[in-house]
């Protein structure tokens, strides 16, 4: 190609509002959304149609016609003028088709049907006098059909399906005849591919044979398959065999055998923290696991290890045998606990979860300038928490959690008469009050019942402040003090956050925050306040926690306290 006609066709190209520019579409007389789906359909229109004036002016017409209609509008009124580059359209949508007569026949009793496809048999929207939406009557065909399958009538399809538009009359009637066959039983359960004896992965079908097909339970069954953590993948596949028996095929991919974790975090509190956990998900056919998790920070180091048996659900009813070693030094205080003990664990989806155990504990603990201690005890132990969802399952609007931690203390050797018993309470609200905006609320309180407080060995005292309770002041710093100085832990808790969150987008959310909290012996002492902003990173696998802190109250001097954390607070 000559170097003359390159340019001459690049220049062409390049300069504005010749024929094959991109039309622009100015429309008048409609609402937005009447507007924006008549743009949509012009959308195919980037230049003028070809042909005559009359063969535009039809093209034109078709396509706003198939813009309008789906809203009720069959009657438009057009005027158009148009040149290369832009098409004015002065539209008056005309008289509105409105829902008429309402034919819909399914031939089941109430009792059959679940309680959303019960609503929608009674309540359709199609409300009589109100302009017709086609939208509304495809949704509504896809959601009654739907909501049978999931309910076993895999069958079911429609009789008769029409929308009948009487544009003199301006009237829609909707004609809607189900025909929904058998309803489908659980025939035959089938499970491949895992290690799992199965006495454990039976357990796990929360579905028998003989039950009618719940898609509803298929989709709690895939959820529990992959909480477990035995499985990297799983399948959960229904044939159907007609007229009324399913298969359910469950095809599973056990993890490796050993998986590692490993996470980093940083608090002005406890300087730089370091976690490093291992996980056998699958010890033997049974289904038992084992969990080791090794954390070390610049305040202390611990080590946990947990081994659990199915009995017989490994998510809703399990033995826990745990021990682990835990040491924490502050400025005033050191204490070095060993446990080992065996727990009941029982929960629901969840839900609610409950423990009811035993633990022997030894504790070597020094206090200020004290001696050292060392107390070895019994601990029953029952601790209970249960959320509460507002709204939809999948996407509640509000959440209520509360919590009871219990436990018994009294010491293993019979020459000692020590005897506590420690009770703390909680609860926490998070309610999203529209995309926006949300806040989160927390409180817990806390008592020790003994006849001689400094018995009670260092750690099961309470003490308050850091990234988990009183922001703003260092770990653990919140608790009476002795003649020294030195912090004692109290013998009752009360803690308070309240913490105002802000969307910025998806993934960022802006937090105000402020609380409050003390330990006491003696009902005078004082509250410590701290408050502050922050920042939540929210990711799929929980939520990154970026808080800067100070403390209000008079008596506090301290400097601005930086708090990085995974999980949520509230």
């Amino acid at each position: 190609m000559p170097r003359f006609t390159f340019f001459f066709l690049m220049g062409l190209l390049l300069v504005p509002g010749l024929s094959w520019a991109k039309l622009e579409y100015q429309i008048n007389g409609l609402d937005s959304a009447l507007a924006d789906n008549v743009r949509l359909h012009l959308s195919r229109f980037e230049r003028l149609p070809p042909g005559d004036e009359e063969a535009i002016e039809k093209a034109f017409s078709a396509a706003i016609s198939k813009g309008l209609q789906p809203y009720g509008y069959y009657q438009p009124q057009l005027q158009m003028q148009w040149n290369e580059q832009e098409v004015r359209l002065d539209i008056d949508p005309g008289p509105a088709v409105v829902w008429g007569e309402v034919d819909i026949q399914l031939p089941l009793p109430p009792g059959a049907l679940g309680r959303s496809t019960q609503k929608l048999l009674q309540q359709p929207p199609f409300t009589r006098g109100e302009r017709i939406e086609h939208p509304v009557y495809d949704n509504y065909k896809k959601d009654l059909l739907l909501g049978l399958r999931q309910q076993g009538y895999l069958d079911a399809a429609w009789a008769k399906s029409q929308l009948r538009v009487d544009v003199e009359r301006g009237q829609a009637t909707v004609v809607l005849h189900v025909e929904p066959g058998e309803r489908y039983r659980i025939a035959d359960i089938q499970v491949k591919g895992s290690k799992l004896s199965d006495k454990t992965t039976a357990a796990l079908v929360n579905t028998r044979i003989g039950e009618y097909y719940s898609a509803e339970k298929i989709g709690e069954l895939y959820e529990d398959l992959l909480t477990t953590g035995y499985f990297s993948n799983a399948v959960v596949d229904v044939e159907r065999n007609p007229p009324n028996a399913a298969t359910l095929v469950i095809e599973l991919d056990d993890q490796p055998k050993d998986q590692f974790t490993t996470g980093l975090g940083y608090g002005t509190d406890t300087g730089a923290r370091g976690k490093v956990g291992w996980t056998r998900s699958q010890v033997n056919s049974r289904g038992d696991d084992i969990y080791s998790n090794i954390q070390v920070s610049q305040i202390g180091e611990e080590v946990a290890l947990q081994y659990h048996i199915p009995w017989p659900h490994p998510l809703e009813r399990y033995l826990s045998l745990d021990t682990g070693w835990k040491r924490e030094e502050t400025t005033d205080r050191e204490s070095s606990v060993l446990t080992t003990g065996i727990a009941l664990k029982r929960s629901q989806r969840k839900l609610w979860q409950y423990s009811v155990g035993i633990n022997l504990e030894n504790e070597r603990y020094r206090q200020g300038n004290n001696p050292t201690e060392t107390v070895t005890y019994l601990l029953p132990n029952y601790h209970y928490i249960e959320r509460l969802l507002f709204g939809e399952p999948q996407r509640p609007t509000a959440v209520l959690k509360y919590w009871l931690d219990s436990s018994l203390g009294f010491n293993a050797l019979v020459t000692e008469n020590t005897l506590f018993l420690s009770v703390s309470i909680g609860a926490s609200y998070v309610v999203d009050f529209n995309e926006d905006h949300g806040l989160a609320t927390r409180f817990e309180l806390g008592g020790i019942m003994t006849d001689d407080f400094y018995s009670v060995p260092l750690s099961k005292r309470f003490y308050t402040g850091g990234d988990q309770t009183v922001r703003g002041f260092r770990y653990n710093s919140i608790s009476p003090e002795d003649e020294s100085g030195d912090l004692t832990g109290g013998q009752f808790l009360n803690v308070f956050s309240a913490e105002y969150r802000y969307s910025l987008n998806q993934e960022w959310k802006l937090a105000l925050f402020a609380d409050t909290g003390r330990t006491f012996i003696s009902s005078r002492e004082p509250f410590h306040s701290g408050a502050g902003v922050g920042l939540r990173w929210v990711l799929p696998i929980g939520t990154f926690s970026f808080d800067v802190a100070q403390p209000v109250t008079s008596e506090d001097k301290s400097s601005p306290r930086l708090h990085i954390y995974m999980g949520m607070l509230l």
